[in-house]
This record gives C-alpha cells, sequence and structure tokens, in this order.
C-alpha cells in the first residue's frame, strides 16, 4: 500500500518538525555542513512497515534535493536494510528523529494488528479498529490498520450512527431507531447491547449491526447462533477487553466483527534506526 493523503496531515508534520527545528540545528551545522553522504533505514526486526511515503515526504520538506533508493512500499518486511536516503548530510540529520517518530509510530500501530489478526486463526472474521488514535493522527492510525490487514471502523462521529447501551433503555429503543433512521437514511446503524434483554429488544429491528459488548467467551456461542436464527441479516461486531489472549476464543464463534482499541491506543514499538552507510 502507498500513503497518499498528505493534504490532511500537512499540519500535523509541520508541527513535528517545529517541535524539534524551531531553532535551527546548530550542532549539525557546525560539524558537517556541506557533506554529502548516504544514511540506511534498517529494520531491526520483522515487522510491517507503514509510513514509507510520509518518512520521505518529512525529508523532501528539509531538503528536496534529498534522493532516495532501495525503499520498499508499505508491507509486511524481515529485519535488515528497507531503504537508502542520499544528499546534504545536514539535513538527513535534521529531518531523522521526526521522520523515524512517524515511520515507527505507523508501522508499530501496523505490526500490532497484523499480529493480532492472525492470532484469530478464522479468515471469515474481521479485525476492526476504533476511534481510539492519538489526536490529530487518526488518518495515519487508520491508514496503518489497513496495511496491518485489519479494516477501519468509523473515521468519526459523522459516518455511522452508533449508539451505545448508555443512549437508551428497553423502553425507547425503538423509537431512537425510528427517528434516526427517519432523520439519517442513508447512514448504517448499530446498537451496543451488553446482555440477552438488550438484545432481545432489538434483534428484529431496521438496524445494520449489533455490538456485543464485555460479552462473556461461555456465552458467545449461543448467542451468536440467537441472533443468526432470528435475524439473518443483522452484522455481529465483538468488542470490549479484546487481546493477544482471548481474540481466537471469540473469533471461533465466526462473529463478522472483532473490534480492537489496542491496535491504536498502544501498540508495540518497532525498532528503526538511520545509520550511516
Amino acid at each position: 500500500m502507498i500513503f497518499d493523503k498528505f493534504q490532511l496531515i500537512e499540519s500535523l508534520i509541520d508541527i513535528a518538525l517545529d517541535e524539534d527545528l524551531k531553532d535551527g540545528d546548530p550542532s549539525s551545522e557546525i560539524i558537517l555542513k556541506n557533506i554529502k553522504s548516504e544514511y540506511n533505514l534498517l529494520l531491526k526486526e520483522d515487522a510491517v512497515i507503514s509510513g514509507v511515503e510520509v518518512f520521505k515526504y518529512i525529508f523532501k520538506k528539509i531538503d528536496m534535493n534529498l534522493s532516495f533508493s532501495n525503499f520498499i512500499e508499505d508491507s509486511f518486511q524481515e529485519k535488515g536494510l528497507i531503504g537508502k536516503i542520499i544528499g546534504d548530510e545536514v539535513s538527513i540529520l535534521s529531518a531523522e528523529r521526526t521522520a523515524l517518530n512517524f515511520i515507527q509510530r505507523m508501522s508499530s500501530v501496523a505490526t500490532s494488528t497484523f499480529n493480532l489478526k492472525n492470532l484469530m486463526n478464522n479468515p471469515n472474521v474481521e479485525l476492526i479498529d476504533t476511534r481510539k488514535t492519538i489526536p490529530g493522527w487518526r488518518v495515519l492510525d487508520k491508514y496503518s490498520v489497513l496495511v496491518g490487514g485489519g479494516k477501519n471502523h468509523r473515521m468519526n462521529l459523522g459516518e455511522q450512527i452508533m449508539i451505545k447501551d448508555n443512549h437508551y433503555d428497553e423502553n425507547n429503543i425503538k423509537n431512537i431507531i425510528k427517528n434516526g433512521k427517519k432523520k439519517f437514511p442513508n447512514l448504517k446503524m448499530e446498537i451496543e447491547v451488553d446482555n440477552l434483554s438488550q438484545l432481545k429488544s432489538i434483534i428484529n429491528e431496521d438496524i445494520d449491526i449489533v455490538m456485543l459488548d464485555n460479552w462473556p467467551i461461555d456465552s458467545v456461542e449461543e448467542t451468536i447462533g440467537f441472533v443468526r436464527k432470528n435475524n439473518p441479516k443483522l452484522l455481529i461486531e465483538i468488542s470490549g477487553g479484546i487481546n493477544q489472549q482471548n481474540i481466537a476464543s471469540y473469533a471461533q464463534f465466526s462473529p463478522d466483527f472483532i473490534s480492537s482499541g489496542s491496535i491504536t491506543h498502544s501498540p508495540k514499538s518497532i525498532d528503526l534506526s538511520l545509520e550511516k552507510a
């Protein structure tokens, strides 16, 4: 995959560069001025790389004369050389930390997604993300989820109606659904339930997705069977407390989606470095 939505992250990159360079880089300037060098981007562990074009874009914002070679596209990579940067050494070192911060974060999300999806061991279930992203980073985080083999849920609140269990009770849910369909007929509607009574109150309503939130594993199979029998068109999402230890247990019952906030809010950092050739 190749990231191409730079207009959506231009201000984010500018803020990040300004954090490092608002007072220049005097250390590099007094030691390395007018030296042309080559630097290698090294991956220290097998990982799903995400953000190669963002990485290069940051360097180009500092110096349009820098050149790149041997760069891979965003994808799974074994540890080793994944790209080279050639040009003015001051320019390279001035952009180094900011560019590495972006590609490391993006690759961490992609790798976390890839690893969790593989643990599901069920190709018929989609792993989807949440809105638990770093403020300002949502476009990059959700792109990285796609690189890792996951799918995106809502980009923002306006993309889909999501009725949480604290939005309704069993006495007013039918009116809420009716009003939602009338006011926003083109939006999908998802309703969160956390017990069987709530599920029964909406099972035959005109909705698209039901979310089983924090549902005990020992009741998931029976609950999914109940939904498939009573409303076969209703899609099922499992959410809440999903982790590496329990995702396969949920996935074995073949819901349509399993959502995880951890892939974007707490991914394990990927080890990348930029070293002089």
